[in-house]
């Protein structure tokens, strides 16, 4: 049996772990807008074949979203959506939280079995 204060630590970080994956799935990653005015040529920007417009440096190409994401890292399977700049603190956030989750939780289970041993 697990102690009552066990509880307090354990369920407000499973709701923040929820949480922080809702705000990165739901959020926009930076999607971008399409630009087909030449004068974006001469700002710097570059033109992308797969969507037909121009994009600026940060911005890559996504296959599974068939977007410009600005500052695209990568699509993560586990929240379901591109990770970019729009969504990026979040994901962050996220990735930290399931770790702390992780230990804690096998933390319990190692306490749980040590205090089945005695």
């Amino acid at each position: 049996m697990k102690p009552w204060w066990f509880g307090l630590i354990y369920y407000p970080i499973v709701i923040f772990v929820l949480s922080v994956l809702f705000c990165v799935s739901c959020r926009d990653p930076g999607l971008m807008e399409r630009v087909i005015d030449e004068e974006a040529a001469g700002n710097g920007w570059f033109w992308n074949e797969q969507v037909g417009s121009y994009r600026p440096a940060g911005a890559m190409y996504c296959r599974e979203c068939k977007a410009l994401v600005h500052d695209y890292d990568h699509v993560c399977p586990w929240t379901g959506t591109a990770i970019g700049k729009g969504n990026m603190k979040p994901f962050k956030m996220f990735v930290f939280s399931v770790n702390v989750l992780c230990y804690l939780s096998i933390g319990l289970v190692i306490w749980q079995v040590l205090s089945n041993i005695t």
